[in-house]
């Protein structure tokens, strides 16, 4: 069965309007002569001005979201975009940028590789194959081919409408997408929830997917939890408690779940980061900036911390579906550390493919003591050098 759901949802106010009335007074005098009616003025018809967008906005074109004014233009003709800020637009394959439709077709097309040599793992038959991973996150169409063959198990934890996202399928892409993911020989065991401000249907996620690793043999079991969320923030999410206490059955039954806020197993520990790629050289771990393009910035926690690992989050294209069928790809320039969980879970499925007996403190040890050095007093996930000490220390 497809399902999908849109997790936008688009609040309307109506405000309405209502006429005073007045009483004339009974003792006023009738008037002796009524005025002559006066015509009123035509109304001049309002038109908002068209700007060119400014630097890192989104262009995509969505006629499926008929709500969000934003994303109903589909072709910009060469006066309404800015030809210098190119490579700073989001947009997806249906936009038209005219005049420049061989560059965002090269952009698109660079967006597809993981990057940080992951290409140069993938072309030595190291693509996660056969290792089970999960995703809890908001709902995805099943069918894109990008992904139909990567999902194996899909759940509802109180996410299910008839209606597609856009999470959904990127964060599924980037771990295991068949041409763009990290770990396209992955399976992905997906849970959904409705994207909410609620930790319960994440902490019913993840007790899903606990039970389900029991019935699994050994060699089959779901290694790594992607959740591109803060479930136990509870500053921002009501039932964080909820998630609290399965995060700690998780722990308890060997099973690694990697949130915004990081990830534990012994005495490791795994603090992912906002990062992005050196566009000019995406391969090149040590080239990377911590943050965002249009917002680069090293905090104190990336340059003290030892645990801080930077996560590419940017720069990348993913898959997109938001109507059953109707199957394209968006580049995202600033992707938010949602892209960069399921990419740190990849990479955990490659290093589990190279060796299958390595720990969880093992996993999360090597990860950060493998990250590259960054220009700018930071660290980076350095794939090939991950695999590089897993075949040299466990094979």
């Amino acid at each position: 069965m497809k399902r999908f759901f849109l997790l936008t949802a688009c609040l309307l106010a109506l405000t309405a309007c209502t006429a005073a009335q007045t009483s004339v007074p009974a003792a006023s005098p009738a008037p002796t002569s009524a005025p002559a009616p006066t015509e009123a003025p035509a109304a001049t018809p309002t038109t908002v001005p068209f700007s060119v967008p400014a630097p890192y906005s989104d262009l995509s074109y969505l006629p499926e979201l008929s709500w969000d004014a934003a994303h109903q233009k589909q072709t910009y003709q060469p006066d309404e975009y800015d030809r210098l800020s190119l490579n700073t637009y989001s947009f997806n394959d249906r936009t038209v940028l005219a005049g420049a439709e061989e560059e965002t077709a090269a952009l698109l097309e660079a967006g597809r590789g993981p990057g940080l040599g992951v290409r140069s793992l993938q072309a030595r038959s190291i693509t996660g194959q056969g290792v089970n991973v999960a995703i809890i996150d908001q709902p995805l169409l099943t069918d894109h081919p990008e992904i139909s063959d990567a999902i194996v198990d899909y759940y509802d934890a109180g996410g299910y409408t008839d209606e597609g996202t856009m999470h959904g399928p990127a964060v599924a892409s980037i771990l295991a997408g068949k041409t763009i993911g990290v770990a396209p020989g992955a399976h992905i065991y997906y849970a959904v929830t409705p994207g909410t401000a609620d930790s319960r249907p994440y902490a019913d996620a993840l007790h899903y997917i606990l039970a389900l690793n029991d019935t699994l043999p050994e060699s089959k079991k779901i290694r790594a939890v992607s959740v591109s969320a803060n479930p136990g923030n509870a500053n921002f999410f009501e039932n964080a408690g909820l998630w609290q206490a399965a995060l700690s059955d998780a722990e308890d039954a060997g099973l690694l779940v990697l949130t915004v806020q990081g990830a534990s197993a012994g005495s490791a520990r795994l603090v992912p980061g906002l990062a992005a790629f050196d566009p000019a050289q995406r391969d090149n771990p040590a080239a990377c900036r911590m943050g965002q393009p249009g917002a680069f910035l090293i905090t104190p926690l990336a340059r003290k911390n030892p645990n801080y690992v930077g996560v590419p989050c940017a720069y990348r294209t993913v898959a997109e579906e938001y109507i059953s069928g109707q199957c394209g790809y968006r580049y995202d320039v600033q992707g938010g550390l949602s892209w960069g969980i399921p990419y740190c879970v990849g990479v955990m499925a490659l290093g589990w493919q190279v060796a299958p007996a390595l720990t969880n403190e093992e996993m999360l040890t090597l990860l950060v003591s493998t990250a590259a050095p960054t220009a700018d007093g930071a660290r980076m996930i350095d794939p090939v050098k991950f695999i590089e000490a897993v075949e040299n220390r466990y094979t």
